[in-house]
């Protein structure tokens, strides 16, 4: 094993990281996204070839949840605990899920499911895509087919959508 401080094998799992791919498809909502299996795949083999193994758990803050509407909101704060194996050293980094669904284990479900990935891809700086881009939702400076100007008959179609829903005050 390595005999580097816990910070020297953490920048040694950001530089070999690389970038992800979003190759798993909602068909519901129609857009590509990166699973949190994906997230751990790649993650995983380098935390134990550096010595690391990572563990989440919910913090001691109370979860908060509200009933809006018919939904359930959550807020609650996760941390990832990062150990190196030989120095039995840790770091331990604290951050919040919120989610919400019509059912509350859902809503917590999906609330820790996405805390993770974003805490991950922000962590370990890793790209999403085949730009080199931090942010999951930018895609490309350039306009194509999905990021072009509305025209000026798409436009009149959002007003008219507005003024029948009294959405523009």
């Amino acid at each position: 094993m390595n005999n580097t401080n816990i910070y020297a094998k953490l920048k040694e799992i950001r530089k070999e990281i690389g970038r992800i791919k979003k190759e798993e498809v909602n068909k519901f909502q129609n857009y590509n996204y990166v699973s949190e299996y994906t997230y751990f795949n790649k993650i995983n083999p380098l935390l134990e070839k550096n010595g690391l193994i990572m563990t989440f758990e919910d913090t001691d803050i109370p979860f908060t949840a509200q009933k809006e509407g018919k939904e359930w909101v959550v807020h609650y704060q996760k941390q990832a605990i990062i150990t190196d194996v030989e120095t039995e050293k840790s770091l331990t980094f604290k951050f919040w899920g919120a989610g919400q669904n019509t059912d509350i284990a859902k809503a917590k479900g999906s609330a820790d499911t996405y805390a993770v990935k974003y805490f991950l891809q922000k962590f370990f700086m890793i790209s999403i895509g085949d730009k080199a881009v931090l942010d999951p939702d930018v895609m490309s400076n350039e306009f194509d087919e999905k990021n072009r100007p509305l025209t000026e008959e798409e436009k009149k179609k959002v007003d008219e959508i507005f003024k029948r829903h009294d959405l523009r005050k």
